[in-house]
């Protein structure tokens, strides 16, 4: 009876002592996983690189939407500012305009005016591309079913390659923008799996880099890096989302590169990450043509673009595309504003 009563004792104290010690390594491992979020997110330690290579990325559709001429603005940036790194697109709606026929004249115009001044373009292809309403189908490919829809995405992207490979100053091919991201018009929406046979046809096709992109901030980076050799994210700062309303996200300029980091070092096929679209236009809760230039301004003012600017340098990231520019020439060429295009020459230098 008493030897019960002992190994009852003991084994009272040795199971006190084993939920003490439980505790102990929990509230260590709980400690270690703050510090290592905390680390993460404050991204200390990452040097910067010795050279930027900047470029722009640019759109005809987003000139001509703030009352421009594209042409004007797209030979001003190759010109004036001396921009040698584009990256551009080619729209569905607009390569397409009628089921099977091909119309690649006005892609054509912006490849030949950037290879005369030996500039390298990065060209998006396929269907989700940069720019609202992010999906630019056709009017006719919304009609069709799924299966067919998805055919044709096929199809425009073989044509695409084949038509546009003749351009030596093309230096990569961008599958799809962003296109596991929820955002934009697009009915139906994106999947995997397309994304991967498009990938697949495009390395089928032509040996230059596959490149596809991600949000820099809401999205994990690996799952899609996996699949290409490049990978370009977006960096966005302050944003306006239509549930939270203005959103400004905590992250240091070293949690980009060590995100980075993770990505090629679970996927050692990626040999790069990048920056495609860094925010230097303004976000507010209405579209930018309706917005005065004082609201503008509270969203993207000078100060917070020349902040954003050195924000970027301290990534670690040695490629990084300015999204604004067709805005900087709006402000220079109606608001007689140039200390944004200025600014812009100075980095392209």
């Amino acid at each position: 009876m008493r030897d019960d009563i002992n190994r009852f004792w003991l084994f009272k104290a040795m199971h006190r002592h084993i939920k003490h010690t439980f505790r102990i390594v929990m509230v260590i491992f709980a400690a270690l996983l703050v510090a290592a979020i905390v680390w993460f997110i404050s991204g200390e330690g990452v040097k910067e690189p010795g050279k930027i290579n900047w470029g722009v990325t640019f759109s005809p559709r987003q000139t001509e939407y703030l009352g421009l001429d594209s042409g004007k603005v797209y030979k001003a940036l190759l010109d004036d500012m001396g921009v040698r790194n584009f990256r551009l697109m080619a729209p569905w709606y607009q390569v397409e305009p009628k089921p099977g026929q091909y119309d690649f004249s006005d892609v054509d115009w912006y490849i030949r005016e950037a290879q005369k001044r030996d500039a390298k373009v990065i060209l998006a292809i396929g269907r989700k591309l940069f720019r609202w309403p992010e999906c630019h189908e056709p009017d006719w490919a919304r009609k069709l079913p799924a299966a067919e829809f998805e055919v044709k995405i096929m199809a425009l992207l073989r044509a695409e390659i084949e038509h546009f490979s003749q351009f030596r100053n093309i230096v990569a091919w961008q599958i799809e923008n962003e296109a596991m991201l929820p955002f934009g018009k697009c009915d139906p929406a994106p999947n995997l799996d397309l994304l991967k046979r498009e990938i697949a046809l495009a390395r089928s096709l032509d040996s230059r880099p596959v490149i596809t992109t991600e949000s820099g901030e809401i999205s994990p980076w690996f799952r899609i890096g996996a699949l290409v050799d490049r990978l370009g994210v977006s960096l966005y700062r302050v944003t306006n989302n239509p549930i939270f309303g203005k959103i400004s996200y905590p992250f240091r300029p070293g949690f980009y590169q060590k995100k980075a980091a993770l990505a090629k070092a679970l996927n050692p096929n990626l040999q790069d990450v990048f920056i495609t679209e860094l925010q230097l236009e303004p976000w507010g809760d209405k579209p930018l043509a309706e917005m005065t230039v004082q609201e503008q301004y509270k969203s993207m003012d000078f100060e917070r673009t020349q902040d954003t600017i050195e924000f970027a340098k301290k990534t670690g990231f040695s490629d990084v595309y300015v999204w604004g520019a067709e805005w900087w020439y709006w402000l220079k060429d109606k608001q007689k504003d140039d200390r944004f295009w200025e600014l812009g020459k100075s980095l392209m230098k």
